[in-house]
């Protein structure tokens, strides 16, 4: 019995070091996607941790449909991110401490994603705004590059 006990506590330990149990999104993106979970959208702004190399929350749920929220970004992270997205008409990078509010416009319907520019491929800093669970992100992780750069709308190249 014992043995038993041990084992699948070693098996527990390893799918929770693998990501295992949290790697559930309620909107599905494209490629892997660091979770940090879920928050509940009320009123009319939310706090948006970027941090290495991730957003905490990933995800934000609810709000009105085509509302215009304030979004308080703030990087607690040791390299700069960005938050960026081609559907909100986002692409503001914060340096290690920096904080910055910036103003997105939710979708009518669905989801709308948001990543880093610089580890989103590398390191699954993504997430989304949406409304139910298995909402759709048209064109999720579309842009991203899968080499060891990503370029923008202009052409730039930058670093992962």
């Amino acid at each position: 019995m014992r043995k038993i006990l041990i084992l699948l506590g070693a098996v527990a330990v390893f799918v929770a070091g693998c990501g295992g149990g949290g790697s559930s999104t309620p909107v599905k993106l494209s490629g892997d996607t660091t979770n940090k979970g879920t928050k509940d959208l009320t009123g009319s702004a939310i706090d948006l941790e970027q941090d290495d190399f991730y957003f905490n929350p990933s995800f934000i749920k609810g709000g009105t449909p085509g509302a215009t929220i304030t979004v308080h970004l703030k990087n607690d992270g040791k390299n700069p991110h960005t938050f960026t997205s081609a559907a909100l008409g986002v692409d503001e990078q914060l340096n290690p401490g920096e904080a910055k509010d910036v103003q997105i416009t939710l979708p009518q319907s669905g989801a709308s994603d948001f990543h880093c520019r610089f580890h989103q491929q590398s390191n699954g800093m993504q997430g989304a705004f949406f409304f139910k669970d298995g909402d759709t992100v048209a064109g999720a992780g579309a842009g991203a590059s899968s080499s060891s750069s990503s370029s923008d709308a202009g052409g730039y190249n930058y670093p992962n």
